[in-house]
């Protein structure tokens, strides 16, 4: 483990040990982040799509599907803070272990879900596990890149949740109508154990200092802080970022499947 340090000495020594790490051994934990991104959206898009089916079989109205949509971003979005501070000062290697076995467990079990409070809980638990995503990913990036170099790999990974979403939706549509809806949250979240075994808890031998992540890292930013949170574009860019991701992830999907089916049923 990195001794930690507040002396600057101190940090810029834990540093370069992490930074010495081969080129090649980061990619290969950027590899598993990358993975972990594409199952994480999967994960997310799995009730939107399943949407139409599960509402009927658990006759839930307009404000009930509404609800179990939204209910993932209550915890996801209060949660987002608190796990950047544990990201910081917790051991990352099973912190993000952790999550990954939350989120997919929950996966897993919305499909013997018998109402809405179940629905509700699994959603909500699928928020709390999913919540280590991008504090997780984004300390990785910056404690085995230099600040430099932490632009593509950062886009590397992130690019995984658009992946998710473009493989997963078809791929999720085609196991609900192969086994249905409950067989598929059953089916998805049982791929995950493999990445969680051969992924999140034996990582590389180089990734034993990332492993241990318990030191804060010395990022300073080129501008002030509040000067660019106080531009339009910020927070227009803020604002698009999360409609886009909530419409995609949420509504339309399971929008589309209910359109095509009122067409096909007429």
């Amino acid at each position: 483990m990195i001794p930690h340090s507040d002396s600057p000495t101190g940090q810029s020594a834990g540093c370069q040990a992490v930074l010495a790490i081969s080129n090649s051994r980061r990619w290969a934990v950027m590899s598993l982040l990358f993975v972990a991104s594409i199952i994480n959206y999967l994960d997310r898009a799995t009730v939107s799509i399943a949407l139409p089916y599960l509402s009927a079989d658990l006759h839930l109205g307009p404000e009930s599907k509404g609800l179990v949509l939204s209910s993932f971003f209550w915890l996801y979005a209060l949660l987002q803070i608190p796990v950047g501070w544990c990201t910081d000062r917790l051991n990352l290697r099973w912190m993000y272990a952790a999550h990954f076995a939350l989120w997919s467990l929950a996966c897993g079990f919305t499909g013997f879900a018998g109402s809405l409070g179940a629905l509700l809980v699994m959603r909500m638990l699928l928020g709390i596990g999913e919540s280590i995503y991008l504090p997780g990913g984004s300390k990785i990036v910056a404690v085995l890149f230099a600040s430099q170099d932490r632009a593509l790999p950062s886009g590397f990974f992130d690019s995984g949740t658009r992946v998710g979403l473009a493989v997963g939706a078809p791929l999720i549509a085609m196991l609900i109508v192969s086994y249905g809806w409950r067989r598929m949250f059953a089916m998805v979240a049982s791929r995950h154990w493999r990445g969680w075994f051969h992924g999140c808890l034996p990582l590389p031998a180089a990734c034993k200092a990332c492993a241990d992540l318990s030191f804060p890292m010395p990022l300073r930013a080129p501008h002030h802080a509040g000067d660019f949170a106080s531009t339009a574009s910020c927070w227009a860019s803020a604002w698009v970022s999360s409609a886009s991701i909530i419409t995609g992830t949420c509504w339309s999907p399971g929008c589309r499947i209910t359109l095509l089916r009122g067409a096909t049923s007429r």
